[in-house]
């Protein structure tokens, strides 16, 4: 008869190899997928984009042709939205997967990642790509610590003296002035064997002012109708920074966005071209996105982002094109930016058993990005986002599945931009601009709704909004230029 101390070292034995067989299987299952990762990683993002006003969502004028001519090599997430519309808390979602209420990185124009986080860029470094950047929004500076992870990074608005005038400071920030230092960088990376790249365009950034000597095609356009619609209601402040000229009609504002949003795609153009020239788009992968939309008059909101919780600022685009991507693919299903950092870190180093890697929030896009689609839910089935009303407690949050959106407001101002209770519902099929309340009459939808957000929202602390520390003169100055008080 065994002994009971033989009969646990054999049990001992067979857990250590079958732990051994368990590691090596995911050992395998990450080199397969080391040696299947794109070799190159773009991340392609333009700066307070909405998705609406992009040809490649079906808006009228031609703001994206070279975008459009990409949506078919790819896959287009129709359906896709931020966590928080301003771009220092976007950001910090998509680069550490988690969401606002996780990580307390949310109302500051300016935030610092704090280092207990891996960011994108480091996790991409520490699997052997090389790294560079090229970033034109002071809000993203390595001052602010976004320069963690990268072997290169470039800003536009360089060091030292720089006008802190709005207008005079887009001269610094304009999408030929990105590119200037974006085709030398890939120049200077075009052998390197693992290589990420992310470029930052700000052009449809308030103020819509363009380059000197660059045209406005939409200017009388076939869309350029509706009538003056003056922006008397403008925020005094934002007017004093934003306002071009003596012009007070919306519709030039808005043909100036469009412009705006037309330059940064023909520079992303130049890019993808110089790019593919230099051998860089073979075995690889492009990620194009958005940090936020704009209010450009909707809900009483002029040429900002943040305040309110609307699909204007909330959805943007995301397309995907590159190695092993399905071509022509449209996803209707509903995705969030969080969602990028486990897509990213499935495809470069997959963990076997382990979907939520480091205590991410967001859910691998990867099937989508499969030759054959998923059949099952490999999403969530809801998206959430938040936005401020001004400082705590007066903000939103919401959550949507494409078809409805419910949006509880906090705090005094909160409550009282939307119904009373706080309570928001949208059908978004019949009323996309997000116009009539239907709270009272779709108590089901209502209910059903709710029950998801009020789960969702206890999955994180909703923690005290994180302070952003360390920002010097020279980026205080630069956040003021673009219009910024953090």
């Amino acid at each position: 008869m065994q002994s009971p101390a033989r009969a646990l070292l054999l049990v001992a034995a067979v857990a250590t190899a079958a732990a051994a067989g368990v590691l090596a299987a995911c050992r395998r299952d990450t080199a397969a997928a080391a040696a299947n990762a794109p070799r190159r990683i773009f991340l392609i993002t333009v700066d307070t984009l909405r998705a609406d006003h992009t040809s490649l969502y079906g808006y009228p004028r031609q703001t994206t042709p070279r975008l459009d001519a990409l949506a078919p090599t790819g896959v287009l997430f129709a359906d896709a939205v931020t966590q928080w519309p301003k771009t220092g808390a976007s950001f910090a979602s998509m680069y550490t997967g988690r969401y606002p209420q996780t990580t307390g990185l949310m109302q500051k124009a300016a935030l610092r990642i704090p280092a207990t986080y891996e960011t994108l860029p480091e996790m991409l470094h520490e699997a052997g790509y090389r790294t560079g950047a090229v970033v034109s929004n002071a809000v993203l500076g390595a001052k602010l610590g976004w320069d963690s992870g990268f072997d290169e990074y470039l800003q536009t608005w360089g060091e030292g003296d720089f006008p802190t005038n709005a207008q005079e400071f887009r001269d610094l920030v304009h999408a030929p002035r990105v590119n200037a230092l974006a085709l030398p960088l890939l120049d200077r990376h075009a052998g390197d064997d693992k290589l990420f790249v992310w470029i930052h365009y700000t052009d449809p950034h308030a103020p819509y002012r363009l380059p000197a000597g660059e045209p406005n095609p939409f200017l009388d356009d076939a869309q350029f109708t509706g009538g003056e619609q003056a922006i008397e209601q403008v925020p005094r402040h934002v007017a004093r920074v934003y306002r071009l000229g003596e012009q007070r009609d919306r519709r030039y504002y808005v043909a100036q966005y469009d412009a705006n949003v037309r330059l940064a795609d023909r520079c992303i153009g130049e890019l993808l071209d110089h790019a593919k020239k230099r051998g860089l788009l073979d075995d690889a992968l492009v990620i194009f996105t958005a940090d936020h939309g704009e209010s450009l008059g909707e809900h009483g909101s002029w040429f900002e982002h943040g305040p309110l919780p609307y699909n204007t600022t909330a959805r943007v685009p995301l397309l995907v094109f590159g190695k092993g991507v399905p071509a022509g693919r449209r996803v209707e299903r509903p995705v969030e930016l969080v969602d990028l950092y486990p897509t990213l870190r499935d495809l470069v180093a997959p963990r076997r058993g382990h979907p939520d890697v480091h205590g991410l929030e967001g859910h691998s896009l990867v099937p989508w990005l499969q030759p054959r689609e998923p059949r099952e839910t490999v999403a969530s089935e809801f998206r959430y986002s938040y936005s401020e009303a001004g400082e705590r407690p007066h903000y939103f949050r919401s959550v949507q599945d494409g078809a409805w959106k419910l949006v509880q407001g906090f705090g005094r101002r909160g409550q009282r931009a939307t119904a009373p209770g706080g309570w928001e519902l949208y059908d978004l099929a019949a009323d996309p601009a997000e116009t009539v309340n239907v709270a009272e009459a779709k108590s089901h939808e209502l209910r059903r709704l709710r029950a998801a957000l009020l789960r969702w929202a206890r999955t994180g602390a909703e923690r005290r909004p994180a302070q952003a520390t360390g920002a010097d003169a020279d980026a205080e100055k630069a956040l003021h230029a673009l219009g910024y008080a953090n």
